[in-house]
């Protein structure tokens, strides 16, 4: 062979050699994703244990154990998964939010610290970075199975394959979601997913954010509102350390509380157990257990501020959905279209909501608890996609007749320009291009 040849084949070689990872780079990532899964179910099964010991071994006295405290909170930690729980031997599903919340965000922080920690691994391929992304979650999700197989506490106990199933789909919403964004597999994913994936998800959460921001409205106006009901309440369950958990549970499930409230603003309300029923127009339900935030539950037909916060919610949810959805597409075709999915993407996210908020309370009268999933979910997104349609059709209509200015009096084009350039982002000189109703 040419001395020539020779040399261009070793220096493609080496090039080649330099482009590929060597093999301890997959591995070391792999190894830190293991750990640092692991690590995020330790962190919150501690913190659970910490909060039950906390609230309850100074209550118990002499009847409790440390044992009993460890088993509980890893019972607490386990529960937050969504997986089902079975407590004193009846099947629970309700599970405050806020432990979700808190188990979804050291999951995320978790994702991120292994993206910060794959970037500083030179030539990793995006086939490694998803085997880092699997065995992160892989871990987290038997490190949830081993520790349901050791947390049960008298007839109190969580199953193994729900376990490990719910902290797999959490772990994987969560800490999955934040890992892909910082890598490579987020700018490998977006290049193949459909052009209005990304619009469409940022307009139903602009639309759903404000039903939640209004709920949590309201369940703050209603509790100042039936203070005195919530006080009275407290004094049923005691006071010092012996309230202390029923006070934590009350703070852990007020993100329970505003998707109950928002499904009350959507319309289809929510239940207080079987048979009963809270919306706008009546309010039937019995005698509520001792918990105090249910003392701002109301008693009867909503008020006429209410009645107001129900009306403006959806009008102001759809007008945020159509802004943004205007904002990422140029012509009206495409802006009505990424309206239209937002909406449906909605409907599925208000089911999801509906889900993780409600949920049976053993098989008696609390087998019904919260707001319906698919009630919520339909008003939701028929709520947004009526008001963003009507939105974005005004919007083109009044752009039409913009570009029209030359058959417009002088009056009727000015007001038009003022009210344009009052509810969009454009300059009132961009009539021509707002005008262009393209397909």
């Amino acid at each position: 062979m040419p001395a020539a040849r020779v040399d261009s084949s070793l220096s493609r070689g080496a090039r080649s050699a330099d482009a590929a990872p060597g093999p301890s780079a997959p591995r070391s990532i792999r190894l830190t994703a293991a750990w640092t899964g692991a690590g995020a179910a330790l962190v919150c099964a501690v913190v659970a244990i910490a909060a039950v010991a906390v609230c309850w071994l100074p209550a118990a006295g002499e009847t409790g154990s440390a044992r009993s405290a460890l088993h509980a909170g890893v019972l607490t930690f386990l529960a937050a998964l969504h997986g089902g729980i079975t407590v004193d031997g009846l099947s629970a599903d309700f599970v405050p939010l806020g432990m979700t919340l808190l188990v979804a965000a050291v999951s995320w922080r978790a994702g991120a610290g292994l993206a910060r920690a794959a970037d500083d691994v030179e030539d990793l391929t995006l086939r490694s970075l998803a085997e880092a992304a699997a065995v992160q979650a892989g871990t987290f999700a038997a490190v949830c199975g081993v520790a349901a197989g050791f947390a049960t506490l008298g007839t109190s106990s969580v199953s193994v394959v729900p376990a490990v199933l719910a902290g797999l789909i959490l772990f994987g919403g969560t800490g999955g979601i934040a890992f892909v964004r910082a890598t490579a597999l987020g700018s490998e994913i977006g290049s193949r997913t459909p052009d209005w994936v990304g619009p469409s998800l940022r307009a139903a959460a602009a639309g759903v954010a404000v039903y939640l921001a209004a709920g949590a409205a309201l369940v703050i106006g209603s509790l100042v509102v039936h203070h005195q009901q919530v006080e009275a309440l407290s004094r049923q369950v005691g006071g010092g350390w012996s309230g202390a958990p029923v006070l934590l549970l009350g703070a852990l499930a007020a993100p329970n509380a505003v998707v109950a409230a928002a499904s009350y603003l959507a319309g289809p309300g929510f239940a207080l157990g079987s048979g009963s029923g809270v919306g706008l127009s009546s309010t039937v339900h019995g005698t509520v257990p001792a918990f105090p935030l249910l003392g701002a539950v109301p008693s009867g037909p909503a008020t006429t501020p209410v009645w107001l916060l129900a009306g403006a919610t959806p009008i102001a949810a759809g007008l945020c959905l159509a802004r943004v959805a205007r904002a990422d597409a140029e012509s009206w075709r495409l802006r009505l279209r990424n309206a239209a999915a937002a909406a449906a993407v909605a409907v599925v996210a208000g089911i999801a909501l509906a889900w993780l908020g409600g949920g049976a309370i053993g098989s008696g009268r609390l087998r019904a608890f919260g707001a319906s999933p698919w009630q919520f979910g339909l008003a939701l997104g028929a709520g947004l996609a009526v008001v963003s349609g009507a939105a974005l059709g005004a919007l083109a209509g009044v752009a039409w007749w913009r570009s029209r200015d030359d058959e417009l009096p002088g009056v009727m084009r000015a007001t038009l320009t003022a009210v344009t350039s009052m509810v969009t982002r454009d300059d009132p000189g961009d009539a021509d291009e707002d005008g262009k109703l393209a397909g």
